[in-house]
């Protein structure tokens, strides 16, 4: 019965959390797109032949502002595409236990608000880390790393003697989302074959995967009636040695790891008691009867006991 109610409840969250993380990619692409099309406009202003050096390095400080701006936008739209994962998981947690006693559904959805702004506060400072290095400060580090290539490509090309052009053509090379590198048809920089947008991207969707884990473990946290998470890897030929290792495995519940970026991993809170008697304890403590692990578990989030009286 468990598995039952998972299931349709993971079902429905993981659908909005696939969604999230398609419009973040889509998202990602057209805005990198946009300054790509900015920067062919540009160019497009003076013959490519009689293109200057001075030009191109103008040209660089114009792609410097215009990632700081997309640096920002970015910041904004993971962080609320971090915000509707948390909420859309902690929601499906008011669901679950809601249904399991009714009374308690108030006291339930105090909880998982606190869980929920517990979560946020973890993810965007870095204490989900350890290192609180904040959001922000993650993309301003992409950001420099965008800039260096972009300044690596125009000094390089100077020194081993590429005309103007030939650095232009890198240079566009490395910006467009949707330039094809076709090496073997022409010389291009090493650094023109990476993609710029591909470090907000997988900064993206960690975050979003890590923000949907951390959920789970802070929702466990306190929680008598979990003391396991349950590690549920991909079955495709893309999983990894690390997460085919760890598939299937229970972890303490206060000792569940991160997965790697770009993961795609599960975690399942393992409930070992039946939900009847689940449902019964909770009916019967919001009643006004005593058990001290539930009186810890809203304890710990400081929340009170709406019994059936106060409904």
């Amino acid at each position: 019965m468990y598995l039952e109610w998972v299931i349709q409840l993971n079902n429905n969250f993981f659908r909005q959390k696939n969604k999230t993380e398609k419009l973040m990619t889509r998202e990602i692409k057209k805005a990198y797109k946009r300054v790509a099309n900015n920067l062919i406009k540009r160019l497009a202003l003076v013959n490519p032949d009689t293109m200057t050096y001075d030009y191109l390095r103008q040209t660089a400080k114009y792609l410097e502002k215009e990632y700081k701006k997309l640096n920002k936008r970015l910041n904004k739209d993971i962080e609320k595409a971090i915000v509707n994962t948390v909420e859309g998981y902690t929601q499906s947690q008011v669901e679950f236990y809601s249904d399991l006693c009714k009374p308690l559904s108030s006291s339930f959805e105090d909880m998982f608000s606190k869980v929920n702004k517990q979560v946020l506060d973890n993810v965007i400072t870095g204490k989900m880390y350890g290192d609180n290095i904040k959001l922000s400060d993650r993309l301003w580090s992409n950001h420099k790393k965008t800039v260096k290539t972009i300044n690596d490509i125009l000094t390089d090309g100077f020194i081993s003697g590429k005309g103007s052009k030939e650095i232009a053509k890198d240079l566009e090379a490395y910006v467009n989302p949707d330039y094809k590198k076709e090496y073997e048809k022409f010389t291009i920089h090493p650094k023109s074959k990476n993609k710029v947008e591909f470090n907000s991207y997988r900064l993206a969707n960690t975050y979003i995967n890590h923000a949907y884990q951390e959920a789970t473990k802070e929702s466990a946290k306190h929680n008598p009636f979990v003391e396991k998470v349950e590690w549920l890897s991909g079955t495709d030929d893309n999983v990894c040695d690390l997460c085919k290792e760890r598939n299937g495995k229970k972890f303490d519940k206060n000792k569940v790891p991160l997965d790697h970026p770009l993961g795609r991993c599960t975690l399942l809170p393992v409930i070992e008691d039946d939900l009847e008697d689940i449902a019964r304890e909770l009916k019967g403590w919001a009643n006004g009867g005593k058990n001290e692990k539930l009186d810890k578990w809203f304890e710990a989030w400081e929340v009170k006991r709406w019994n059936y009286k106060t409904q």
